[in-house]
């Protein structure tokens, strides 16, 4: 059986094995949206990954360790680290290894690692905590890595918790994982295509930083803000900030801080034009979706390219 699909062979008909954030962008590139090229390791490979630890780890879970929030907290961790270190199956390492193997000499300069999880598992506890992404990945050991410890986050407290008191076996729920090229972005960031305060599915939330998109997700650059509406056809408000920092892929494929130029630190991390442009992406995205979207997306080389989109309130996938 093989663990691998290309990002064209995803959709919602097998969320279940690719997960939802891979389903919707298999769904977009094949209707013709700019989705970054890339592959799926599918949720049936994680068993064959855990089966060396299993009687470990169900040695480790006895139920006065599960009932010790104390315990558990250093259980769940001493777990991570163990899933972490270990190593793919030789099977499912050859598989990934064919799969980059079909990427283009320029898509594998740099790769990102991404969970994709099923949708029923974003209204449960078990999808709290558990999504991952690892950027800048150069090679199969390190993408081999990331894989190892994308799969270690489904072993947080609260989701080992979770599962215990549903009577679910530990090592039993698991995700996939999407293996894309990096976007060497000019400017990134999120667009969401109804107003996230007010509801008004006029106004369209724009967030911008200079560079990739990730400071903007984790909240650690405050980016540029735009409200665009779309009756109006106008940004009706901005709010832009000083960037002297940004992150970027570096020439060796890793992710890497670089200083702004000093003329650029205080521009604007999008002209008007490309405000114009990505809110008619988001509307376009909203409509075939048929419901408010939240998108992130990057701008290189002039191209709007889209790396997620689910339902606005969808956080965890």
């Amino acid at each position: 059986m093989s663990y691998i699909l290309t990002l064209d062979q995803c959709s919602f008909e097998n969320s279940a094995r690719v997960g939802v954030k891979a389903a919707a962008l298999g769904e977009l590139r094949r209707a013709g949206f700019r989705v970054p090229n890339g592959f799926v390791i599918t949720a049936e490979a994680y068993p064959s990954f855990i089966a060396p630890l299993r009687d470990k780890i169900a040695a480790r879970l006895t139920d006065d360790v599960v009932n010790d929030p104390a315990e558990l907290e250093g259980s769940a961790t001493e777990i991570r680290e163990w899933i972490g270190a270990q190593v793919l199956p030789a099977a499912l390492r050859a598989e990934v290894e064919t799969a980059l193997d079909a990427l283009s000499a320029s898509e594998r300069t740099s790769l990102i690692a991404r969970s994709s999880t099923a949708a029923d598992d974003l209204a449960t506890s078990f999808g709290a905590g558990v999504a991952r992404a690892y950027a800048g990945l150069v090679g199969i050991d390190e993408i081999a890595r990331a894989i190892a410890r994308a799969w270690a986050a489904l072993w947080n407290s609260r989701a080992i918790y979770y599962r215990w008191r549903k009577k679910i076996v530990q090592t039993e729920p698991a995700f996939a994982i999407l293996i894309q090229p990096m976007v060497r972005a000019d400017s990134a960031g999120v667009i969401l295509t109804e107003h996230p305060i007010t509801g008004n599915r006029d106004e369209m939330e724009i967030k911008s930083v200079f560079g990739l998109g990730m400071p903007v997700m984790n909240g650690r650059f405050h980016p540029d803000e735009f409200i665009f509406d779309k009756s109006k056809n106008e940004i009706t408000d901005r709010t832009q900030v000083e960037q002297a920092i940004r992150l970027a892929v570096g020439d060796d494929g890793h992710v890497e801080e670089q200083v702004m130029p000093a003329a650029q630190a205080d521009t604007s991390s999008l002209t008007d034009a490309q405000i114009a442009e990505l809110a008619a992406l988001g509307q376009r995205v909203q409509t075939f979706f048929k419901a408010p979207q939240d998108i992130e997306w990057t701008l290189a080389n002039g191209e709007f390219v889209i790396v997620q989109a689910r339902p606005i309130g969808m956080r965890h996938s």
